[in-house]
């Protein structure tokens, strides 16, 4: 129930803040910006928004190689998409959707749930450690716009800052076997619980294959990093493409920075971030350009997208439960 109201007070939040910056920016403003829309760099954004999926999967599977487990790209492909659609309608939407990932990969190819947890952990360390670095210089291009106000500044300088030194430690207490989610779940006094108890040796196993690949698969380490940065690189031609098809040739500085703020508005606990990715995308470009409804329309097509992936993702996953559903059914018959 203390979930419910949590979720349903956060999406009101989120719509308050979404109705608002609506109603900054003009309901017209955004009908006209929609309506001049340039069709062959739309395009353009589609085809490259969709290749951005390959080297997160690409990532993965070199991890999973790195576990003695060779899955098929075009699996592991579906699985992410599937885990992304899960993480969209959840609280936070860059997380979320792993239990699923993990719960594909064991049915269809017998990889035990430790060895898929311990390889999406791993993988979204990678992630987010790239995040952290296109954090970081999104900031530095912050520091020197005086249109920016300070406040700001200070808040994602501390936010990024923050999961700087907690990846830090994650990664420091991995390597030497001391185990940062098993000692969280300790400390929480969570193994008190009758039906927790032995998770926390579950968490331990994990871990242990955590350490293992960090300190014996550098190479892998290395070169899923820089799967992470073909990412970037694509998500760097989806916006410049996104904002060209509404007639704006932003600079790269500003779809860095376009970029950096649309992935701390995902750390906000509210689902597919309602609100404050508008606030923050119209907030930039009202700064800058001071036309924020560019900013608005940028939100809402972004946002198009992702339900785009996220009914592709449920659809994978529906296949995926019917197939379980047949396969439990000859079984038993």
């Amino acid at each position: 129930m203390g979930k419910r109201l949590n979720l349903i007070l956060s999406l009101i939040v989120g719509l308050g803040i979404f109705g608002y910056f609506l109603y900054y920016v003009g309901v017209d403003s955004i009908i006209q910006i929609f309506s001049n829309i340039n069709l062959l760099y739309l395009s353009l954004f589609f085809v490259v928004t969709t290749l951005a999926f390959f080297p997160t999967a690409w990532r993965w599977q070199i991890i999973l190689k790195a576990h003695n487990k060779k899955i098929s790209f075009w699996h592991i492909l579906k699985y992410t998409i599937s885990g992304y659609a899960v993480s969209y309608i959840t609280p936070m939407v860059n997380a979320g959707g792993e239990p699923i990932r993990a719960y594909m990969l064991k049915k269809e190819h017998k990889v035990d749930l430790k060895t898929g947890s311990s390889s999406i952990i791993i993988d979204k360390f990678v992630e987010l450690f790239g995040t952290v670095i296109f954090g970081v210089t999104g900031l530095f291009l912050f520091l020197f716009l005086p249109q920016i106000s300070l406040w700001l500044k200070i808040l994602l300088g501390g936010a990024i800052l923050l999961g700087f030194f907690v990846m830090l430690i994650l990664y420091y207490r991995t390597i030497k076997g001391k185990g940062s989610f098993s000692s969280l779940f300790v400390f929480l006094r969570l193994h008190k619980i009758a039906r927790w108890k032995s998770f926390v040796l579950v968490l331990k196993d994990v871990e242990e294959k955590m350490q293992k690949f960090f300190n014996k698969s550098k190479k892998a380490f290395i070169l899923s990093f820089v799967a992470y940065l073909f990412y970037g690189i694509l998500a760097i031609f989806e916006f410049k493409f996104l904002l060209l098809s509404f007639g704006f040739d932003a600079s790269i500085t500003i779809v860095i920075l376009s970029i950096t703020l649309f992935g701390f508005a995902n750390f906000f606990p509210v689902p597919a971030a309602l609100g404050f990715l508008e606030a923050g995308q119209t907030s930039l470009f009202t700064a800058l350009r001071g036309e924020g409804s560019i900013g608005f329309a940028l939100s809402l097509m972004v946002r198009i997208r992702a339900l785009i992936f996220v009914a592709i993702g449920f659809a994978f996953i529906t296949y995926f439960g019917g197939n379980q559903m047949n396969r439990t059914y000859k079984k038993n018959t």
